[in-house]
């Protein structure tokens, strides 16, 4: 395949993906943490107050509430003096006398264009250490088509940010470490820098990159150790600038003022020392709401937890393509990129917040682009047959990997592959942000919709607004299950909740008691997340 035909190729697959993506999150209502980001990032922006909501770093959050400022939209000033994040941000979606869905989408644009860059990011990568277009358009399809990295590029949230600049840093940093690139280095730390910015455990950057720049002057992969070293200083001057332009020109004057009497260039340097304080709590201690994986819950987590999640919320095929790719012979650049995937998995084992397979998510385009650069630079097997044999099995698997995402359409959010077996079991496994985040509340207007339904009981998940989202029947909002019975006719429950409801201490009964106690019948659920019963 010649490259233009490869470039035509890949063109094609983003504007594929571009309207899977626009296609299923036209529908999803407002995550969990969405009102939350968007609300943090209209004051961070607007009012440079980078301390409010601090458990984020404050670059995602602004670059997802840009298309809303230069919108016009605009947030209530006495609302700014409000510390809770989660009720700003709603009160601005649901009750501000704006269009919420359509800011909700304004917000949204920024990650999915982030999200095209990482497919991009990737294809360019494995095109330039392999020479194969056809190996690079596989992994841009790999991640493209990875239901995981599309459920969380098309939302408002950070996780995806952290993705795209984390593996564009590691790109430019093997680029330097080929060539001693200056534009690369600067590149890399501008990288660095919006990978850190962006969230918390962009931290990891530092490390990584310093065991790369050790690793590849003691196995002698660099041509010229010196230059190298002197671009990474490079890089590590770049990162620091970006961060300090970054943080000087957004925050306010009266927040700078804060940190006085330090010097206003050691500000950023302040500011960072207390986003990593304000997030220590969260990874050495775990969290209040209760963390679930395979029946049982706990506030400390599992060591094992997001191996589990791994397993079992990405395609079977991509599975099976790593296991491929890493029993081949690997080179260095397969072992730079899965250092990464090592490093990152050993750190969140290490913490004790395990509320879903996003925390994860930077490992997905270090894999995809390790498959293909490995894979393509195997030994040829030795008879014509069997290279034949091969090809048509990686053929196959990227096939089935694609049918995963079309099947998956437009629920990528509660996607999990056939190792669950029926998708009704999918609550048993894990629940939260990997099954429901609290984006199918439009989808379960339009089932009232269709239904004739003129009044539904609904215990909601999630940062959507129930009387905003649910028009076409009168919602009744419920909150436990009991003691009081439900109303006659449809309650529809959030799958998290349901689940939550058999943790100890949380409710004096479980869901499948007060159901049952309720004669309620199951019905279906709507988008993978909320169940429907007929109460009678």
């Amino acid at each position: 395949m010649h490259r233009r035909t490869a470039h035509a190729a890949l063109l094609v697959l983003t504007i594929i993906v571009v309207a899977l993506s626009i296609g299923s999150v036209r529908l999803d209502s407002a995550t969990s943490d969405e009102p939350a980001y968007i609300g943090a990032g209209m004051i961070k922006l607007v009012d440079g107050r980078l301390d409010y909501f601090r458990d984020e770093p404050p670059l995602m959050n602004s670059i997802s509430a840009a298309p809303l400022v230069i919108a016009g939209y605009r947030l209530p000033p006495i609302w700014n003096l409000d510390s809770n994040h989660w009720g700003v941000g709603k009160q601005f979606l649901w009750r501000s006398g704006f269009d919420g869905h359509r800011m909700l989408l304004l917000a949204r644009l920024p990650t999915l264009a982030l999200f095209v860059a990482l497919i991009a990011t990737v294809y360019c990568l494995v095109l330039r250490e392999t020479g194969s277009p056809m190996w690079a358009l596989a992994a841009a399809a790999l991640t493209g088509f990875c239901p995981n990295l599309m459920a969380h590029g098309r939302l408002a949230t950070v996780d995806l940010a952290l993705t795209f600049f984390a593996f564009a840093a590691t790109a430019l940093f093997l680029v330097v470490i080929d060539t001693g690139s200056l534009a690369a280095a600067i590149g890399m730390g501008i990288a660095s820098a919006a990978a850190v910015m962006s969230k918390t455990s962009g931290n990891i950057i530092g490390p990584y990159f310093l065991i790369l720049l050790i690793a590849a002057i003691v196995f002698k992969r660099t041509p010229n150790p010196r230059r190298v070293v002197a671009m990474f200083a490079v890089a590590i001057v770049s990162a620091i600038t970006c961060a300090e332009v970054f943080i000087l020109a957004e925050a306010s004057n009266a927040y700078i003022e804060t940190f006085r009497p330090l010097p206003r260039l050691l500000v950023p340097f302040a500011e960072y020392a207390a986003n990593i304080r304000a997030i220590t709590g969260w990874y050495t201690q775990g969290h209040t709401l209760p963390q679930f994986l395979l029946g049982q819950f706990s506030t400390n987590g599992w060591p094992h937890y997001y191996l589990i999640a791994f397993l079992l919320k990405t395609t079977i095929p991509g599975i099976a393509l790593l296991v491929f790719a890493l029993a081949r012979r690997s080179n260095f650049k397969v072992v730079a990129l899965m250092l990464f995937v090592v490093m990152f998995m050993v750190i969140a084992a290490a913490g004790h917040l395990d509320l879903g397979l996003r925390y994860v998510l930077p490992i997905y385009p270090f894999i995809y682009a390790a498959i293909a650069i490995a894979l393509s630079s195997a030994a040829p097997l030795p008879r014509v047959a069997k290279r034949r044999a091969s090809a048509a099995v990686v053929i196959a698997l990227l096939t089935w990997h694609v049918a995963e995402n079309l099947i998956a359409y437009p629920h990528y959010l509660s996607y999990f592959n056939e190792g669950i077996g029926s998708k009704r079991n999918a609550d048993k496994f894990l629940i939260d942000s990997n099954l429901d985040w609290g984006q199918d509340l439009r989808r379960l207007d339009a089932w009232c919709r269709e239904q004739g339904v003129a009044q539904i009981t609904v215990h909601y998940f999630g940062g959507a607004d129930l009387g905003y989202d649910v028009r076409s029947a009168r919602p009744i909002q419920w909150s436990s299950p009991g003691p009081e019975p439900l109303p006659k006719g449809y309650f529809a429950l959030s799958r998290h909740l349901y689940r939550v409801s058999h943790a100890p201490n949380v409710w004096p009964v479980d869901y499948d008691t007060y159901l049952a106690a309720n004669h309620a019948r199951y019905v279906t659920t709507v988008g993978g997340s909320i169940n429907i019963y007929a109460i009678e």
